[in-house]
């Protein structure tokens, strides 16, 4: 029998246990998009759960075989001081953490650096996952010391091997672009482009219209690599871009329940308050709001920081003036209409692009991919 170490075996079998949940609620996520507290449309949660990265071959959620691993975990740490085990298959099961706590680890890394560098945002729920992943599998180790196991280094490359393997396929499978579609075949009002930020030529022959919110984690991630896109597509193409509130306080198109975006309706009155006054301004507020990497994207500025900001760019009295003008009261009904008609389904989600008709939901990773989609959606 292995050589008891209660605290430690009792200590694996309950993280173990919160990480397997963890997974398999997850994996339930994925397969029937019920949604999660803090995971709404535009969170960074959101956008990492809902990306393609969260699937292999585009069908089998990744949290499934993350289950399917920590059950095995499970499984051995329980079934190594069974009655019915005898010395040679305890070996096995040591042999079988070992692996397993590899692959976890080697898997943990790759998920993290996939939300670092190709989704470019972070999960709450997955980052738990994987923190608390990798301090089983040290655990493991430990555990697998103190029992005298053979071949530990052995075991846990093959584990690392695993995950390498796993990376190397859902890379080379993965598009580097994906995109929700739609169409409405009912005429639609736009905001007027001539009255609205453009990214591209004004004068392009192809004005996209661009829905978003100045929260929306996907919007912010979208929006930094817009202007890279948008000049890889030469003049003939430019992006309109049209701020929508997610808050039910202001667009009556949100369904109740918590609202995830308090303060959605002053950052979209504040962005075009600029804009009305110095559009020159604008651009350095958007600049300073949207920053130009993942660390700045995930901390957005407050209502507060973004009024101070708009104060030092426009004064107070102009500020405050543009806020309440009749314009900005024409504009949100606009474009609030416009963002009712054209919520079907799978495009109720925001950045959203428009253009006669046609609805897309971009994911890209890079501005290359965004210029590849947006391309495809003018032809």
């Amino acid at each position: 029998m292995a050589k008891d170490n209660g605290t430690l075996r009792k200590t694996m079998v309950a993280l173990t246990a919160i990480v397997l949940l963890l997974s398999t609620i997850l994996c339930i996520h994925s397969i029937s998009g019920h949604g999660l507290i803090g995971c709404t449309q535009g969170t960074n949660c959101n956008i990492v759960l809902g990306s393609r990265w969260s699937f292999l071959f585009g069908i089998i959620p990744v949290s499934a075989l993350a289950a399917g691993a920590y059950l095995t975990l499970l499984a051995c740490i329980l079934l190594i001081d069974s009655k019915w085990t005898g010395a040679q298959e305890q070996q096995f099961l040591f042999h079988a953490i070992l692996v397993v706590s590899g692959a976890i680890i080697g898997c943990a890394i790759w998920f993290i650096w996939l939300q670092s560098h190709m989704i470019r945002a972070f999960c709450p729920y997955c980052m738990t996952a994987h923190i608390l992943g990798i301090v089983i599998s040290v655990l493991s180790v430990i555990w697998c010391i103190g029992q005298k196991t053979r071949r530990i280094v052995l075991n846990i490359l093959i584990g690392i091997l695993i995950a390498a393997a796993l990376g190397v396929v859902q890379f080379t499978t993965t598009p580097r672009s994906l995109a929700e579609r739609g169409f409405v075949n009912e005429p639609l009002r736009y905001p007027d482009p001539k009255e609205m930020p453009i990214i591209g030529n004004p004068d392009a022959k192809h004005k996209v219209t661009m829905l978003f919110d100045w929260q929306c984690a996907h919007c912010r991630r979208t929006h930094i690599m817009l202007p890279d896109a948008v000049s890889l597509l030469g003049d003939s193409i430019a992006i309109v871009c049209s701020p929508v509130s997610m808050s039910r306080e202001c667009n009556p198109h949100i369904s109740p329940g918590i609202d995830r975006f308090a303060g959605s309706c002053t950052f979209m009155r504040i962005g075009l308050a600029i804009w009305r006054t110095n559009p020159d301004a604008y651009w350095e507020y958007e600049n300073q709001f949207f920053g130009t990497d993942l660390v700045q994207s995930w901390n957005p500025p407050t209502v507060e920081q973004a009024t101070a900001m708009a104060e030092h760019l426009i004064g107070n009295e102009r500020l405050e003036k543009s806020m309440q003008s009749r314009w900005m009261e024409n504009y949100i009904w606009t474009v609030n209409e416009l963002f009712g008609r054209t919520s079907r389904g799978t495009t109720s989600a925001i950045p959203r692009l428009i253009y006669n008709g046609k609805i897309m939901i971009p994911e890209a990773d890079n501005p290359s991919a965004l210029a590849s989609l947006i391309r495809e959606m003018v032809q």
